[in-house]
């Protein structure tokens, strides 16, 4: 006999129905209050529907608010949904509806639930709800929110993709997405999503359901749609979160925010043991001008911006080592460079990449140049307490660690410099580095940001992301190289970002005036610079041998360049360490080399 589940699953509907006419009873009478009673709070009247009205402790009636609305699971009702969320006990800054439903399900959007057959215009309530709480109170247009719990999460995805224009961010409890909204989803605007789910859910599964009437899809590929529907960079940033019992997955298209809080072994609750719902929640929409940041990164700020920075073997001792990216043969130019070496350095040393404004996570600014980097360079570093530094320069890096050691070395205890194949301040060089492209950038850069403004250059720049992306893979790969693939992948899509995009023009077009001020400079002699050249030019002399011109004049490059480097290393009792058969991107090809290079310079300081 099979009674007693059924006996079972009766009694449970019974107390579902008896506790949400108990909650209800809990409003009624002296929470009652008519739609034209502007200053109560309680349960609102508003045609046939109602709304609870919680507004913040403190409330004053001449201020504007942010709006918070809160949708309960199916069965139940705004009573029960405050007593779960209780988010006007979190912040003073929202007033915070809790709308109640017409059936016993939201309108979700899913075409497959008795609110869609019975027409539920559950869209235009949410609508005259807003509208409503505008007429009693101040709220800030720009800061209306939404939140969901089972049920009530499938129709804040509902109002995700259908009243984008309305919601700043929403956030969804408990529920994935349904196959038919998922199929339909079609927002006007962007807008953040956040997500929390628990990993063993059985009643709303994160993992998905297969239903002909009832589909879902996993949370996993629900907030990857949200993502892709706003234009997301293409790699996700997936982090362990174990002090909260969760792990996360985190888009971005750097505005809005794209993020899955995976509870771990989390049943179908708001709550989870180490998760607090509300206040992650809260977090999320305070924090969405806040990019989510790799292990091991954090801005500092200065008076100049934010400068992104990845600390790593900060309980190392001795001199910090400060890693300075320079460009690829795309002028790509950030701490991507230093996915391998960093992590190595840092077994030994206390060690910073620290990117440009313009770069990575860094803010932005209008007047970009390895040169200016040099003065912020300063700013930062004494945000970091840091005093007594190594620089490791990469690329035409060298320019921003020479002039900050022209600027700063009064300021700063600079022990010694590792140049990685440096630019050369040498006529013919010169003549090379500040031709085409450069020459180009210069002239049209006053058209140019614009033209890139409008997206033009975004397929271009991804065109060559991939490529890069799977050569900087092969060859970590073909040398055998430890390399934080995730850590790349994070940097690398910023570039894609239309600030990004505009600062690499603008750092181009300021390069033949940087390289102007690096000529001007003597050789460094009172502290040991060691030089890294390696044979990187090789390869495009033989790809120019059918331009004997052009060939002449590249192999004179790498001969000034090795001559110059060599000189630059004797004259200050550093190294010159040459590479054959070499890439340019020596911190991916052989971060050992350098690993070695900077110990020789360690070994050379009287250190205490």
């Amino acid at each position: 006999m099979k009674l007693q589940p059924i006996l079972k699953s009766i009694l449970v509907i019974i107390i579902t129905l008896l506790l949400s006419l108990v909650l209800s009873s809990c409003g009624s009478d002296s929470n009652n209050v008519d739609s034209d009673k502007a200053d109560t709070t309680g349960l609102i009247k508003l045609a046939q529907r109602s709304y609870l009205l919680k507004l913040p402790a403190g409330y004053q009636a001449d201020k504007s608010y942010k709006l918070l609305l809160v949708f309960h699971g199916s069965g139940g009702n705004a009573m029960s949904m405050h007593s779960t969320a209780k988010f006007e006990q979190y912040t003073d800054d929202y007033i915070v509806a809790y709308p109640n439903s017409k059936e016993v399900e939201w309108n979700e959007g899913c075409g497959c639930n008795i609110a869609h057959r019975k027409k539920v215009d559950d869209l235009g309530f949410v609508d005259a709800v807003i509208a409503d709480i505008k007429q009693r109170h101040q709220v800030l247009d720009s800061e209306i929110y939404a939140a969901g719990f089972s049920q009530g999460g499938l129709f804040t995805q509902n109002l995700a993709c259908n009243r984008s224009k309305v919601f700043k961010a929403v956030a969804v409890v408990a529920s994935p997405m349904s196959e038919q909204l998922a199929a339909s989803c079609a927002p006007e605007e962007a807008l953040s999503v956040m997500m929390v789910h628990g990993s063993h859910d059985p009643v709303l599964p994160y993992n998905g359901l297969a239903d002909s009437n009832f589909g879902l899809i996993s949370s996993p590929k629900a907030i990857q749609l949200h993502a892709n529907k706003h234009n997301a960079l293409p790699y996700p940033l997936i982090k362990p979160l174990p002090e909260l019992g969760a792990g996360s997955i985190n888009y971005s298209n750097g505005k809005q925010k794209f993020n899955l809080y995976s509870a771990i072994y989390g049943g179908h609750s708001w709550r989870f043991n180490q998760f607090d719902t509300s206040a992650q929640i809260i977090r999320f929409f305070a924090e969405l001008e806040q990019p989510e940041l790799p292990k091991h990164s954090q801005l500092v700020t200065t008076e100049q911006g934010q400068f992104h920075v990845r600390a790593m073997g900060l309980d190392n001792p001795g001199p910090a080592v400060v890693l300075l990216a320079g460009p690829n043969y795309n002028y790509h130019s950030d701490s991507a460079w230093f996915a391998a070496l960093q992590p190595l350095l840092a077994q030994k040393y206390r060690v910073y990449s620290i990117d440009r404004l313009g770069n990575a996570f860094s803010s932005s600014a209008d007047n970009l140049s390895y040169r200016r980097f040099a003065d912020d360079l300063a700013l930062v570093l004494q945000q970091l307490a840091e005093s007594q530094v190594t620089l490791v320069a990469f690329s035409s890096s060298s320019i921003s660690a020479r002039w900050f050691y022209q600027q700063h070395q009064q300021q700063f205890d600079i022990k010694a410099m590792l140049y990685i194949d440096p630019d050369i301040p040498l006529a013919h060089s010169l003549s090379l580095y500040q031709g085409y492209p450069a020459d180009w950038y210069l002239e049209n850069l006053p058209e140019l940001l614009p033209y890139i403004a409008e997206g033009n250059w975004t397929a271009r720049t991804k065109d060559k992301l991939d490529l890069e992306y799977n050569e900087v893979k092969q060859l970590a790969a073909a040398n055998n190289v430890a390399f934080d693939l995730g850590y790349f992948e994070q940097i690398i899509q910023r570039r894609l970002l239309i600030p990004q995009q505009q600062a690499r023009a603008t750092e181009i077009a300021s390069y033949i005036a940087d390289l102007d001020g690096y000529a001007s400079l003597p050789m460094v002699s009172a502290i040991p610079v060691s030089v890294i050249d390696s044979d990187f030019e090789q390869q495009q002399i033989e790809q120019a041998q059918e331009q004997p011109e052009l060939a002449a004049a590249l192999q004179l490059w790498q001969q000034e360049g090795s001559a110059w480097s060599a000189e630059q290393a004797s004259l200050s009792n550093g190294q010159y360490i040459a590479l054959s058969n070499s890439d340019h991107l020596v911190p991916v090809q052989q971060p050992e080399q350098i690993k070695h290079a900077l110990d020789w310079l360690f070994s050379q300081l009287q250190l205490p």
